[in-house]
């Protein structure tokens, strides 16, 4: 486990449901930042995170963003980590990512935040964990997966309204709750 200081709390004596940071949205996300942590590799969820509900393409100025941030602070990879199991092909061509779904293990699917899913990633990666951040707008998938895979996170606003089953879920609502009164982390 990780042992730096956000907020005042040692990592590894907080809750796994409390991100490392916090950033209005990935164009807010400071990229240089996270490579002076020494994060080579970028996991950035898919839906309301990369992309608003239902659209079939990424906004140019998060295309210019990313493929910027890479190039300047020479990542080693940018990759999109989603629970989604359509064809991403769309989203991850024009930021030249690798796309990392759920899959099958015998017969249990295998998704976020299941820490197979995430030890998979850092395999094919060759990565160890301090060296990825898991960027994403869920608690539970994005930042308690990417937490307990000791991965660096950070927890954006939702972009855009949510989906039907996370209204119907209340998923905000009880992440909230889960929030509670743990102190929010600083933007990065």
């Amino acid at each position: 486990m990780k042992s730096d200081i956000t907020g005042g709390l040692l990592k590894d004596k907080r809750p796994l449901f409390i991100p490392d940071f916090t950033a209005q949205g990935v164009l807010d996300v400071d990229f240089k930042a996270l490579k002076t942590l020494g994060v080579k590799h970028i996991l950035i969820d898919l839906d309301l995170t990369l992309r608003k509900k239902m659209t079939r393409k990424l906004d140019a100025e998060v295309v210019i963003y990313l493929l910027e941030a890479v190039k300047k602070y020479n990542f080693e990879s940018l990759n999109i980590a989603s629970n989604n199991m359509l064809n991403l092909g769309s989203y991850s061509t024009p930021i030249s990512a690798n796309v990392f779904q759920p899959y099958w293990h015998g017969i249990r699917l295998i998704r976020k935040p299941n820490i197979k899913f995430f030890n998979r990633i850092l395999e094919k990666l060759s990565a160890k964990p301090p060296e990825c951040v898991m960027i994403g707008d869920k608690l539970r998938a994005d930042v308690f997966g990417g937490n307990r895979a000791g991965m660096t996170t950070i927890l954006v606003s939702p972009n855009g309204k949510d989906y039907w089953y996370d209204q119907l879920l209340f998923t905000r609502s009880r992440e909230r709750r889960t929030i509670g009164g743990w102190k929010i982390p600083p933007s990065i």
